[in-house]
């Protein structure tokens, strides 16, 4: 971390004198580092943002501060939402054109795909329905949803065919089913819009920490934001479920879904199958901002991951194609 932006934030923020080696922590995708950082007053985590990023953008820093104002609130009825620290009526903090968020350490541990027991999936199920029942107000705006049109699309797989990134020959290959998966998803929002609520819209496994009673810690609330119910429960079991891996368990999907119900919520038959393909709509959003960072990056390792992170994208993709009418079946049933 640049030592001299370290220095800035702990006087800026009275966080204490710097204590130790700054140490970077494993979890943050998409090009920013996360560094714990000790000092004589206690121990914080640092996120730095990833130069991708454009904080010049009032609409970009609008939306950082008003993710952290809402995780906040949250932690005020009781949700265990970290939020960052805010200093002068801001919690983002813009040196020299990088962008750091600072919150207090939160002892915890994330899990990695392997570790997920079925205790672990419903206890997020629950803590979703929690989340949805406070029906949190402070989004006046419309829904935000992020749309692509089919040029866009082309065109960001072209730039990564033209910057021979690894992975651009597999892209090109599945240009038509990427399309055609996308219009599903386009076809599917206006049922998405139907109904929403404020909630934190990206629980998958890397945003939330275990304490050492086995209690989730919800983090990274950088994609709060009003979201259809039935789409965040149905997506969140699917990635609770091992969605992303070769071995997706039903089995914890199905019981999911059934404690979201237990816990006071409900699923809305008419938008199970627009919440399906919305994933279709998060993983080609997802696609396209790591083929940005991989053709803007000069860091190898960033490189790597987005190559990683576009691989698993599709890979999710194409399975959700087959599972689909299953799925369906499955959350009918609830």
């Amino acid at each position: 971390m640049n030592q001299h932006h370290l220095k800035f934030i702990c006087t800026e923020l009275k966080l204490g004198l710097p204590e130790g080696t700054v140490t970077s922590v494993y979890g943050c995708r998409g090009g920013s580092f996360m560094w714990r950082v000790n000092t004589d007053k206690g121990s914080y985590a640092i996120k730095q943002l990833a130069p991708v990023i454009d904080l010049k953008s009032e609409r970009i820093i609008t939306k950082y501060e008003l993710s952290e104002t809402i995780a906040y609130r949250f932690a005020q009825q009781g949700i265990p939402a970290v939020s960052a620290i805010k200093k002068s009526g801001k919690h983002l903090h813009i040196i020299e054109n990088t962008g750091y968020l600072v919150y207090p350490w939160a002892e915890g541990y994330t899990l990695a795909r392997n570790e997920i027991s079925e205790t672990h999936a419903l206890k997020i199920a629950e803590m979703i329905a929690k989340l949805h029942n406070i029906n949190m107000s402070g989004l006046s705006e419309v829904p935000h949803v992020d749309i692509h049109s089919n040029d866009g699309i082309v065109e960001a797989i072209d730039r990564a065919v033209s910057c021979k990134c690894p992975f651009a020959k597999m892209l090109k290959e599945n240009q038509s089913f990427i399309l055609s998966m996308y219009d599903s998803y386009l076809a599917a929002v206006p049922l998405l819009l139907e109904d929403t609520v404020v909630t934190h819209g990206d629980l998958d496994q890397l945003n939330v920490l275990w304490d050492k009673s086995g209690q989730p810690i919800l983090i990274d609330w950088e994609s709060v934001r009003k979201l259809n119910p039935t789409r965040e429960i149905v997506r969140t079991s699917l990635s609770w479920s091992g969605m992303d891996t070769k071995d997706v368990s039903l089995q914890i999907y199905t019981h999911m879904l059934r404690t979201y119900l237990e816990s006071g919520r409900m699923l809305n038959i008419n938008h199970v199958d627009a919440a399906l393909y919305s994933l279709v709509g998060s993983a080609v959003n997802w696609i396209l901002y790591n083929i940005k960072l991989a053709c803007t990056s000069d860091i190898q390792g960033e490189k790597d991951t987005a190559t990683e992170e576009i691989n698993t994208s599709l890979m999710s993709m194409k399975r959700l194609e087959v599972l689909i009418p299953d799925l369906v079946k499955i959350s009918m049933q609830k």
